[in-house]
Protein backbone atom coordinates (compact mmCIF):
# COMPACT_ATOMS: atom_id res chain seq x y z
CA UNK A 1 0.00 0.00 0.00
CA UNK A 2 1.20 3.45 -0.63
CA UNK A 3 1.22 5.97 2.07
CA UNK A 4 3.72 8.49 0.92
CA UNK A 5 3.40 11.45 -1.32
CA UNK A 6 6.36 11.48 -3.58
CA UNK A 7 7.14 14.70 -5.37
CA UNK A 8 3.95 16.61 -4.89
CA UNK A 9 2.15 17.05 -1.65
CA UNK A 10 -1.03 15.29 -2.71
CA UNK A 11 0.73 12.25 -4.09
CA UNK A 12 0.75 9.34 -1.74
CA UNK A 13 2.66 6.17 -1.96
CA UNK A 14 1.15 4.58 1.12
CA UNK A 15 0.63 2.79 1.75
CA UNK A 16 4.18 2.55 0.96
CA UNK A 17 7.26 0.78 0.63
CA UNK A 18 7.66 -2.38 2.40
CA UNK A 19 8.40 -5.97 1.91
CA UNK A 20 11.59 -7.78 2.86
CA UNK A 21 10.19 -9.46 5.88
CA UNK A 22 12.65 -11.70 7.62
CA UNK A 23 14.76 -10.18 10.28
CA UNK A 24 17.10 -10.79 13.12
CA UNK A 25 15.92 -11.29 16.64
CA UNK A 26 16.19 -8.47 19.09
CA UNK A 27 19.07 -8.39 21.47
CA UNK A 28 17.05 -9.23 24.53
CA UNK A 29 14.28 -8.01 26.78
CA UNK A 30 14.08 -4.87 28.82
CA UNK A 31 13.50 -5.76 32.46
CA UNK A 32 13.29 -2.97 34.98
CA UNK A 33 13.05 -0.03 32.57
CA UNK A 34 12.61 3.23 34.40
CA UNK A 35 9.93 4.81 32.26
CA UNK A 36 7.35 7.54 32.55
CA UNK A 37 9.17 10.45 34.16
CA UNK A 38 9.04 13.79 32.39
CA UNK A 39 12.13 14.32 30.29
CA UNK A 40 13.25 10.69 30.34
CA UNK A 41 13.06 10.50 26.54
CA UNK A 42 13.34 13.10 23.81
CA UNK A 43 12.29 12.12 20.28
CA UNK A 44 11.94 13.97 16.97
CA UNK A 45 9.60 13.07 14.11
CA UNK A 46 9.58 14.34 10.53
CA UNK A 47 6.27 13.46 8.85
CA UNK A 48 6.13 12.84 5.12
CA UNK A 49 3.56 15.62 4.76
CA UNK A 50 0.58 17.03 6.65
CA UNK A 51 -1.92 17.63 3.83
CA UNK A 52 -3.40 14.18 3.32
CA UNK A 53 -5.92 12.82 5.81
CA UNK A 54 -3.93 9.77 6.82
CA UNK A 55 -0.63 11.61 7.25
CA UNK A 56 -2.17 14.37 9.32
CA UNK A 57 -3.82 11.74 11.51
CA UNK A 58 -0.49 9.96 11.84
CA UNK A 59 1.22 13.12 13.07
CA UNK A 60 -1.60 14.04 15.43
CA UNK A 61 -1.78 10.53 16.82
CA UNK A 62 1.97 10.39 17.37
CA UNK A 63 1.90 13.69 19.21
CA UNK A 64 -1.08 12.70 21.38
CA UNK A 65 0.50 9.36 22.24
CA UNK A 66 3.75 11.03 23.27
CA UNK A 67 1.86 13.39 25.58
CA UNK A 68 0.00 10.47 27.14
CA UNK A 69 3.21 8.70 28.13
CA UNK A 70 5.12 11.92 28.87
CA UNK A 71 7.72 11.63 26.14
CA UNK A 72 9.04 14.83 24.60
CA UNK A 73 8.35 14.84 20.84
CA UNK A 74 9.14 17.54 18.29
CA UNK A 75 7.27 17.36 15.00
CA UNK A 76 8.34 18.43 11.51
CA UNK A 77 6.59 18.48 8.13
CA UNK A 78 8.68 17.23 5.20
CA UNK A 79 5.98 18.42 2.81
CA UNK A 80 6.89 15.68 0.33
CA UNK A 81 9.90 17.75 -0.72
CA UNK A 82 13.58 16.79 -0.80
CA UNK A 83 14.97 20.16 0.22
CA UNK A 84 12.54 20.46 3.11
CA UNK A 85 13.31 16.91 4.21
CA UNK A 86 17.07 17.45 4.31
CA UNK A 87 16.64 20.80 6.09
CA UNK A 88 14.40 19.17 8.67
CA UNK A 89 17.00 16.46 9.22
CA UNK A 90 19.59 19.10 10.11
CA UNK A 91 17.13 20.87 12.41
CA UNK A 92 16.31 17.64 14.22
CA UNK A 93 19.98 16.86 14.70
CA UNK A 94 20.49 20.27 16.31
CA UNK A 95 17.94 19.30 18.95
CA UNK A 96 20.06 16.27 19.92
CA UNK A 97 17.11 13.95 20.51
CA UNK A 98 17.54 10.38 21.72
CA UNK A 99 15.90 8.98 18.58
CA UNK A 100 14.86 10.46 15.23
CA UNK A 101 11.87 9.11 13.29
CA UNK A 102 12.19 9.93 9.58
CA UNK A 103 9.31 9.58 7.10
CA UNK A 104 10.89 10.47 3.77
CA UNK A 105 9.22 10.14 0.36
CA UNK A 106 11.91 11.51 -1.96
CA UNK A 107 13.90 8.89 -3.81
CA UNK A 108 17.66 9.30 -3.75
CA UNK A 109 18.16 11.40 -0.61
CA UNK A 110 18.39 8.46 1.78
CA UNK A 111 22.21 8.43 1.85
CA UNK A 112 22.26 12.16 2.65
CA UNK A 113 19.85 11.61 5.54
CA UNK A 114 22.00 8.75 6.77
CA UNK A 115 25.11 10.95 6.79
CA UNK A 116 23.32 13.70 8.71
CA UNK A 117 22.07 11.37 11.41
CA UNK A 118 25.17 9.19 11.61
CA UNK A 119 27.57 12.12 11.88
CA UNK A 120 25.53 13.33 14.84
CA UNK A 121 25.60 9.80 16.30
CA UNK A 122 21.82 9.78 16.69
CA UNK A 123 19.94 6.50 16.12
CA UNK A 124 17.07 6.81 13.68
CA UNK A 125 14.01 4.90 12.54
CA UNK A 126 12.85 5.04 8.93
CA UNK A 127 9.07 5.03 8.73
CA UNK A 128 7.53 3.23 5.75
CA UNK A 129 10.39 3.93 3.34
CA UNK A 130 13.79 2.52 4.36
CA UNK A 131 16.77 4.81 4.86
CA UNK A 132 20.28 3.28 4.77
CA UNK A 133 21.70 2.65 8.22
CA UNK A 134 18.40 3.12 10.03
CA UNK A 135 15.97 0.84 11.78
CA UNK A 136 12.78 0.22 9.82
CA UNK A 137 9.08 0.37 10.70
CA UNK A 138 6.62 -0.53 7.99
CA UNK A 139 3.58 -2.47 6.88
CA UNK A 140 3.79 -5.61 4.75
CA UNK A 141 2.27 -4.87 1.36
CA UNK A 142 2.56 -8.39 0.02
CA UNK A 143 0.49 -9.81 2.87
CA UNK A 144 -2.12 -7.08 2.51
CA UNK A 145 -2.51 -7.85 -1.17
CA UNK A 146 -2.84 -11.59 -0.62
CA UNK A 147 -5.35 -11.20 2.21
CA UNK A 148 -7.39 -8.63 0.28
CA UNK A 149 -7.58 -10.97 -2.72
CA UNK A 150 -8.87 -13.77 -0.52
CA UNK A 151 -11.72 -11.56 0.67
CA UNK A 152 -12.63 -10.12 -2.74
CA UNK A 153 -12.41 -13.42 -4.64
CA UNK A 154 -14.50 -15.21 -2.02
CA UNK A 155 -17.18 -12.56 -2.49
CA UNK A 156 -16.94 -12.93 -6.27
CA UNK A 157 -17.20 -16.71 -6.13
CA UNK A 158 -20.19 -16.36 -3.84
CA UNK A 159 -21.86 -14.44 -6.66
CA UNK A 160 -20.98 -17.13 -9.19
CA UNK A 161 -18.28 -15.11 -10.94
CA UNK A 162 -15.60 -17.14 -12.68
CA UNK A 163 -12.38 -16.70 -14.65
CA UNK A 164 -14.45 -16.77 -17.82
CA UNK A 165 -16.43 -13.62 -17.01
CA UNK A 166 -14.14 -11.69 -14.65
CA UNK A 167 -11.25 -9.25 -15.08
CA UNK A 168 -8.83 -8.29 -12.32
CA UNK A 169 -7.93 -4.58 -12.46
CA UNK A 170 -5.10 -3.38 -10.24
CA UNK A 171 -4.02 0.23 -9.75
CA UNK A 172 -0.32 0.74 -9.05
CA UNK A 173 1.79 3.81 -8.28
CA UNK A 174 4.78 3.29 -10.56
CA UNK A 175 6.95 5.95 -8.94
CA UNK A 176 6.79 4.18 -5.58
CA UNK A 177 8.89 1.16 -6.50
CA UNK A 178 8.59 -2.60 -6.24
CA UNK A 179 7.90 -3.07 -2.53
CA UNK A 180 5.13 -0.52 -2.36
CA UNK A 181 3.39 -2.07 -5.33
CA UNK A 182 3.66 -5.59 -3.94
CA UNK A 183 0.17 -5.05 -2.55
CA UNK A 184 -1.47 -4.89 -5.98
CA UNK A 185 0.98 -7.30 -7.60
CA UNK A 186 0.22 -10.05 -5.11
CA UNK A 187 -3.48 -9.24 -5.21
CA UNK A 188 -3.50 -10.31 -8.84
CA UNK A 189 -1.33 -13.36 -8.18
CA UNK A 190 -3.59 -14.60 -5.37
CA UNK A 191 -6.80 -13.79 -7.26
CA UNK A 192 -5.54 -15.57 -10.37
CA UNK A 193 -4.66 -18.63 -8.33
CA UNK A 194 -8.06 -18.77 -6.64
CA UNK A 195 -10.00 -18.22 -9.86
CA UNK A 196 -7.82 -20.39 -12.07
CA UNK A 197 -6.67 -17.50 -14.26
CA UNK A 198 -3.34 -17.39 -16.05
CA UNK A 199 -0.54 -17.39 -13.48
CA UNK A 200 2.35 -14.96 -13.78
CA UNK A 201 5.52 -14.55 -11.73
CA UNK A 202 5.70 -11.50 -9.42
CA UNK A 203 8.64 -10.08 -11.34
CA UNK A 204 6.58 -10.18 -14.55
CA UNK A 205 4.31 -7.44 -13.21
CA UNK A 206 6.51 -4.36 -13.46
CA UNK A 207 6.00 -0.61 -13.37
CA UNK A 208 5.48 -0.63 -17.16
CA UNK A 209 3.12 -3.62 -17.31
CA UNK A 210 -0.39 -2.84 -18.55
CA UNK A 211 -1.70 -6.19 -19.76
CA UNK A 212 -0.88 -8.82 -17.16
CA UNK A 213 -2.85 -11.62 -18.80
CA UNK A 214 -6.06 -12.01 -20.84
CA UNK A 215 -7.97 -11.40 -17.59
CA UNK A 216 -5.57 -9.08 -15.78
CA UNK A 217 -5.01 -5.36 -16.32
CA UNK A 218 -2.78 -2.84 -14.53
CA UNK A 219 -2.97 0.95 -14.65
CA UNK A 220 -0.94 3.65 -12.95
CA UNK A 221 -3.04 5.84 -10.67
CA UNK A 222 -0.08 7.62 -9.10
CA UNK A 223 -1.61 6.99 -5.67
CA UNK A 224 -4.05 9.89 -6.01
CA UNK A 225 -7.81 10.01 -6.33
CA UNK A 226 -7.99 12.15 -9.45
CA UNK A 227 -5.20 10.41 -11.39
CA UNK A 228 -6.72 7.03 -10.58
CA UNK A 229 -10.21 8.17 -11.58
CA UNK A 230 -8.98 9.29 -14.98
CA UNK A 231 -6.87 6.24 -15.76
CA UNK A 232 -9.51 3.74 -14.59
CA UNK A 233 -12.22 5.59 -16.52
CA UNK A 234 -10.09 5.26 -19.65
CA UNK A 235 -9.19 1.60 -19.25
CA UNK A 236 -12.78 0.57 -18.51
CA UNK A 237 -13.58 1.47 -22.11
CA UNK A 238 -11.36 -1.47 -23.17
CA UNK A 239 -13.08 -3.99 -20.88
CA UNK A 240 -16.40 -5.36 -22.17
CA UNK A 241 -19.35 -3.97 -20.22
CA UNK A 242 -20.68 -7.41 -19.33
CA UNK A 243 -17.48 -8.56 -17.61
CA UNK A 244 -17.18 -8.52 -13.85
CA UNK A 245 -14.30 -6.45 -12.44
CA UNK A 246 -12.28 -7.07 -9.27
CA UNK A 247 -10.51 -3.88 -8.15
CA UNK A 248 -7.59 -3.22 -5.86
CA UNK A 249 -5.36 -0.15 -5.54
CA UNK A 250 -2.32 0.99 -3.58
CA UNK A 251 -4.29 3.16 -1.15
CA UNK A 252 -7.73 4.45 -0.27
CA UNK A 253 -7.42 7.60 -2.33
CA UNK A 254 -6.82 5.47 -5.41
CA UNK A 255 -9.57 3.04 -4.45
CA UNK A 256 -12.11 5.85 -4.08
CA UNK A 257 -11.05 7.32 -7.41
CA UNK A 258 -11.35 3.91 -9.07
CA UNK A 259 -14.80 3.37 -7.59
CA UNK A 260 -15.96 6.75 -8.85
CA UNK A 261 -14.98 5.66 -12.37
CA UNK A 262 -16.81 2.36 -11.91
CA UNK A 263 -19.91 4.19 -10.72
CA UNK A 264 -19.93 6.68 -13.58
CA UNK A 265 -19.54 3.86 -16.07
CA UNK A 266 -22.63 2.11 -14.72
CA UNK A 267 -20.71 -0.98 -13.59
CA UNK A 268 -21.33 -1.02 -9.85
CA UNK A 269 -23.32 -4.26 -9.88
CA UNK A 270 -20.55 -5.94 -11.86
CA UNK A 271 -17.62 -4.83 -9.70
CA UNK A 272 -16.15 -5.65 -6.31
CA UNK A 273 -13.44 -3.71 -4.51
CA UNK A 274 -11.32 -3.68 -1.36
CA UNK A 275 -9.69 -0.53 -0.06
CA UNK A 276 -6.30 -0.13 1.54
CA UNK A 277 -5.53 2.27 4.35
CA UNK A 278 -8.43 2.31 6.78
CA UNK A 279 -9.40 5.92 6.07
CA UNK A 280 -12.69 7.27 7.39
CA UNK A 281 -14.07 7.58 3.86
CA UNK A 282 -13.14 3.98 2.99
CA UNK A 283 -14.55 2.59 6.23
CA UNK A 284 -17.83 4.30 5.40
CA UNK A 285 -17.78 2.56 2.02
CA UNK A 286 -17.12 -0.78 3.71
CA UNK A 287 -20.12 -0.30 5.96
CA UNK A 288 -22.56 1.10 3.40
CA UNK A 289 -21.48 -0.02 -0.08
CA UNK A 290 -22.40 -3.68 -0.76
CA UNK A 291 -19.67 -3.94 -3.43
CA UNK A 292 -16.88 -2.67 -1.13
CA UNK A 293 -16.20 -5.99 0.56
CA UNK A 294 -12.89 -5.50 2.36
CA UNK A 295 -10.54 -2.87 3.75
CA UNK A 296 -6.87 -3.39 4.35
CA UNK A 297 -6.22 -1.39 7.48
CA UNK A 298 -2.80 -0.40 8.66
CA UNK A 299 -4.14 1.52 11.66
CA UNK A 300 -1.89 4.41 10.72
CA UNK A 301 -3.48 6.77 13.22
CA UNK A 302 -1.94 4.61 15.96
CA UNK A 303 1.53 4.08 14.56
CA UNK A 304 2.81 6.62 17.05
CA UNK A 305 2.41 4.36 20.05
CA UNK A 306 4.38 1.60 18.33
CA UNK A 307 7.09 4.04 17.30
CA UNK A 308 7.33 5.35 20.86
CA UNK A 309 7.79 1.80 22.14
CA UNK A 310 10.37 1.18 19.43
CA UNK A 311 12.26 4.34 20.36
CA UNK A 312 12.29 3.45 24.05
CA UNK A 313 13.58 -0.03 23.23
CA UNK A 314 16.38 1.31 21.03
CA UNK A 315 17.35 3.90 23.62
CA UNK A 316 17.66 1.10 26.16
CA UNK A 317 19.96 -1.03 24.05
CA UNK A 318 17.58 -3.35 22.22
CA UNK A 319 18.39 -4.17 18.60
CA UNK A 320 15.08 -4.39 16.70
CA UNK A 321 14.49 -6.96 13.96
CA UNK A 322 15.29 -5.93 10.41
CA UNK A 323 11.67 -4.86 10.02
CA UNK A 324 9.36 -3.88 12.84
CA UNK A 325 5.93 -4.51 11.38
CA UNK A 326 3.15 -2.00 11.80
CA UNK A 327 -0.27 -3.32 12.86
CA UNK A 328 -2.35 -4.44 9.90
CA UNK A 329 -5.38 -6.52 8.98
CA UNK A 330 -7.82 -6.89 6.11
CA UNK A 331 -11.18 -6.32 7.73
CA UNK A 332 -14.63 -7.13 6.38
CA UNK A 333 -18.20 -6.09 6.92
CA UNK A 334 -18.45 -8.82 9.54
CA UNK A 335 -15.63 -7.61 11.81
CA UNK A 336 -15.28 -3.88 11.07
CA UNK A 337 -17.11 -3.02 14.30
CA UNK A 338 -14.54 -4.99 16.26
CA UNK A 339 -11.77 -2.66 15.18
CA UNK A 340 -13.52 0.67 14.48
CA UNK A 341 -16.40 2.61 15.95
CA UNK A 342 -19.10 4.23 13.82
CA UNK A 343 -17.05 7.43 13.47
CA UNK A 344 -14.07 5.53 12.06
CA UNK A 345 -11.99 5.71 15.23
CA UNK A 346 -9.90 2.71 16.23
CA UNK A 347 -11.33 0.61 19.04
CA UNK A 348 -8.89 -2.30 18.98
CA UNK A 349 -5.53 -3.08 17.39
CA UNK A 350 -4.43 -6.54 16.19
CA UNK A 351 -2.16 -8.69 18.39
CA UNK A 352 1.59 -8.18 18.10
CA UNK A 353 3.34 -10.52 15.71
CA UNK A 354 5.99 -12.63 17.49
CA UNK A 355 8.97 -10.59 16.26
CA UNK A 356 7.39 -7.44 17.67
CA UNK A 357 7.18 -8.77 21.20
CA UNK A 358 10.11 -6.55 22.15
CA UNK A 359 7.72 -3.60 21.90
CA UNK A 360 5.58 -5.05 24.68
CA UNK A 361 8.66 -5.46 26.84
CA UNK A 362 8.96 -1.67 27.09
CA UNK A 363 5.58 -1.37 28.80
CA UNK A 364 4.62 1.51 26.51
CA UNK A 365 1.86 -0.23 24.56
CA UNK A 366 0.15 -1.41 27.72
CA UNK A 367 -0.39 2.21 28.73
CA UNK A 368 -2.85 2.63 25.84
CA UNK A 369 -4.89 -0.49 26.57
CA UNK A 370 -5.88 -1.03 22.94
CA UNK A 371 -3.60 -3.80 21.62
CA UNK A 372 -5.28 -7.18 21.54
CA UNK A 373 -3.58 -9.59 23.95
CA UNK A 374 -1.77 -6.93 26.00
Amino acid sequence: MILETFGRTNRRTFLTGLALLGGTAMAGGMPGLAFGKDGDYKFAFANIQENGELFKQLGDGFEEAAKKVKISLSRYNNNGDGVTTTNNARLMVQEQPDIIFEYNSVEGIGPALQRTFSQANIPFVAVNIPVPGGHWFNLVNKDLGIDAAKVVVAAAQGRGWTKDNTTVLIVQASFAGVEVNDCVRYFYIQAAQMLGMEAVAPEAITATTTTISPTGVQVDGKATLEDTYRTVKNVLQTIPQDRHVLLFAVNDDSAIGAWRAITESGRTENALIAGLGGSVAALKELRTNPQWVGEGSIFMTHWGQYLLAMGVAIKNGVTPPALTKSPQAVITKEDVDKYYDAAGKVKLLPPLVPENQYLADTGILQKFGNVSGL
